[in-house]
């Protein structure tokens, strides 16, 4: 028996380490120019900058490549989000759309008119997509909080209901929308549809939150869709979404581990320069052992994150070490983060410095693609089987 042990492979550390010199060299620039008060790069800015991502071959890794993605594992896409991440508006999407944007992922289950109409354009022209899957009555129990509703009317589907929490509708180019097309069917009664933006009777609203990056709500009135744009089959929603869980939480935490690191580097170079009573920071254990802390959790998170993405990429089930991973690097992230601040003091809460931003993209992290609550509740599910819901094994 052989062990190839933890390195990465020498394509892999290559790629990882031209990405995080593109990061350095290319966005952060950028960002400096940035009022700290802003919300995301600028428009004029960020095509220049997808322009030379382009270029570079960084864009839309991890789409798949017939239609014109990169074609990444799990694995390799988490390796690069901790470095596409190094930057202040990181959050929700590492790179903030740099790299390219990926059309919802259940598109590619997809018919081939809803492949060439949506997926090949997307990844081709860096459209952006929303997904509205929460509503008012709730977020983390889709199966039982959707009350929005998809009615067939000959050609079309009449949706009727109310999101919330949804990313990026206010300037996608159109989204994907679950609704019930069976009230009585539990998660089998969900389907998905593709809306596009600015149809009759969707109403968007910006919903100002914590981090830079704001959500949306988002109203449907009678809103009319074309029966070709159900996504796979009525009553498939749910399990469409649900394929897609582990990527999504293991970007979340490949993210906060990103941040977590550079935010170190940071105080790292602040503590080597930095004077108070005549001495460094650096010979103050009250630097030293959260410094200490920090790289401890940071290799932990890494760990749980890299073996999550390994496990899903030999085609096993990750989704339990998908939660365990989400919930710690986020978690951890966000203790480190904080103590950063605490070391560069005032300077660590200024907003032309990326770590107040990482700070409260990170306290939304927490919520966001299912809360630490529930990650919890599915790892304990995991471990005591049937027991967790009050029935005999």
């Amino acid at each position: 028996m052989t062990f190839a042990g933890f390195d990465l492979p020498d394509d892999l550390r290559l790629l990882r380490d031209t990405v995080a010199d593109f990061v350095r060299e290319e966005i952060v620039p950028v960002e400096a120019g940035v009022p700290g008060d802003a919300r995301g790069l600028p428009v004029d800015g960020l095509r220049t900058l997808q322009a030379k991502a382009r270029d570079a071959g960084f864009w839309c890794l991890e789409a798949p490549e017939e239609y014109g993605g990169g074609g990444l594992g799990v694995f390799e896409g988490v390796v690069l989000a901790e470095q596409m991440a190094k930057h202040r508006y990181s959050f929700p999407r590492p790179g903030a759309g740099v790299f390219g944007s990926e059309p919802p992922n259940v598109l590619y289950k997809g018919s081939p008119r809803q492949i060439e109409k949506y997926v090949r354009p997307t990844i081709e022209n860096a459209w952006t997509a929303f997904s509205a899957i929460s509503e008012p009555t709730g977020g983390s129990d889709p199966a039982r909080a959707i009350r929005s509703v998809a009615t067939r009317d000959g050609d079309v589907y009449r949706i009727n209901g109310h999101k919330m929490w949804t990313s990026g509708a206010d300037t996608a180019r159109y989204g994907i929308v679950y609704a019930r097309t069976d009230r009585d069917a539990g998660r089998r009664g969900m389907s998905a549809f593709i809306v596009d933006s600015g149809t009759p009777g969707m109403t968007i609203t910006p919903v100002p939150v914590l981090r830079d990056h704001w959500t949306t709500e988002v109203v449907f009135d009678d809103v009319e869709v074309p029966a070709e744009n159900l996504v796979g089959e009525e009553g498939q929603g749910f399990g469409l979404a649900q394929e897609w869980l582990v990527r999504g939480r293991l970007r979340y935490a490949a993210q906060a581990v990103g941040v977590a690191e550079e935010s170190v580097r940071i105080a790292l170079e602040w503590a080597k320069t930095r004077e108070t009573f005549g001495a460094l920071l650096a010979t103050r254990q009250a630097v030293q052992f959260p410094l200490a802390d920090a790289r401890m959790q940071i290799a932990a998170a890494r760990h749980l994150t890299w073996e999550a993405a390994w496990e899903a990429d030999q085609g096993r089930d990750a989704r339990t070490k998908a939660s365990i991973a989400k919930v710690y690097a986020t978690e951890a992230g966000y203790q480190v983060v904080d103590a950063m601040m605490q070391i560069l003091g005032g300077m660590g809460m200024t907003k032309e410095m990326p770590l107040e931003h990482w700070f409260r993209g990170l306290r939304v992290a927490r919520v966001v693609e299912g809360p630490s609550e529930i990650q919890r509740f599915l790892v304990a599910r995991d471990m005591l089987g049937a027991a967790a819901l009050g029935r005999a094994s």
